[in-house]
């Protein structure tokens, strides 16, 4: 099946911006560098995960649901994103969160804003959202509706798809500046961007991939990645092999924020440039880059995805302590 094959509703503004920068962060490691500014997708506030919902929602109304139940913890810009454009197709939300009940995220408070329904699970553990998730679907469909269940990130290969199209955009963006080889540096969270990703760049050459995972330990994201990736390059009818990539570890601490190095550099990349970064996402990556520079060889890209709700929170409450590493740490 070719991607133009799959349901898709249009919300995003694409080709995002791949910019030039001399100098992000005024640190030798984060100087000529290329950015591919998925945090302006235009749609609400943007970010990366506006290509996911387009296949994910597109999915959803081909298959007639009234209701999709999403697992996003309350800081969840995907969970939120995902709220508003629904309500714009007419389908209700249910998100599912860890936790007991709360407030203070401006993602949740979009999310209910934007008319989703919000139920806890009760346990901190964040895989418990997946579990209740899928009960609440049974649920659902024993009172007669039609759910759609979407994980944590939208990481499914219909998801994926979204940064398949997102590669075939960037190989063109660099044919543009006659670059025929490159290092993408990109945050890896639930595995799904890179996924699709990985399988849109099936049979590129000079193109490697470095995944920096700021939740999971690093072989467990690995092998998820792997699996996702080439059943999205299966939907989509690739047929060559995926690119070089890796996945190194960016967690510090921990999921989430509250990393002094890490708020020290969004800091500076905010005062030295006006690239907002998230302490969860992309000033991890950031910081890694930064740090490990040399290793990568050819012009490096980073893939800035967002977050800017994220970082607005961290600003404005008490820093959460990070989910320690080693411990289960999922976003």
């Amino acid at each position: 099946m070719a991607l133009t094959d799959l349901p898709r509703v249009p919300l995003g503004t694409f080709p995002t911006p791949l910019q030039h920068v001399a100098d992000l962060a005024g640190t030798p490691g984060l100087r000529d560098v290329l950015v591919k500014r998925d945090d302006l997708t235009g749609f609400a506030w943007g970010g990366n995960k506006v290509r996911t919902l387009e296949y994910v929602l597109g999915d959803a109304v081909s298959l007639h649901a009234d209701t999709i139940v999403v697992a996003g913890g309350p800081p969840s810009n995907f969970a939120a994103l995902l709220a508003v454009a629904a309500a714009g197709q007419g389908i209700a939300v249910v998100q599912v969160c860890y936790g007991n009940p709360r407030d203070g995220a401006a993602a949740l408070a979009l999310s209910r804003r934007a008319g989703a329904a919000v139920e806890f699970t009760g346990s901190a553990d964040r895989s418990s959202m997946d579990e209740y998730a899928g009960a609440l679907a049974g649920r659902l469909r024993a009172e007669g509706r039609r759910p759609y269940v979407v994980p944590r990130g939208g990481a499914t290969p219909v998801g994926a798809c979204g940064f398949a199209v997102a590669a075939a955009e960037l190989v063109w963006q660099l044919a543009e500046r006659r670059i025929g080889a490159a290092s993408v540096v990109i945050p890896v969270g639930s595995g799904g961007s890179i996924a699709g990703l990985l399988a849109g760049l099936a049979s590129t050459t000079g193109i490697e991939v470095v995944g920096v995972s700021v939740s999971r330990p690093v072989a467990e994201i690995e092998a998820q990645v792997s699996t996702r990736a080439d059943e999205c390059a299966r939907l989509i009818g690739a047929t060559g092999p995926l690119p070089r990539w890796r996945v190194v570890d960016g967690r510090g601490p921990g999921y989430g924020g509250g990393w002094p190095e890490a708020d020290e550099l969004a800091g500076a990349l905010l005062q030295h440039s006006g690239f907002v970064a998230d302490p969860v996402y992309n000033a991890k990556a950031l910081l890694w880059l930064s740090s490990h520079r040399s290793e990568l060889s050819g012009p490096v890209l980073y893939w800035s995805t967002g977050g800017a709700l994220a970082a607005a929170d961290e600003l404005t409450t008490p820093a959460a302590t990070p989910t320690a590493v080693g411990e289960e740490a999922t976003s």
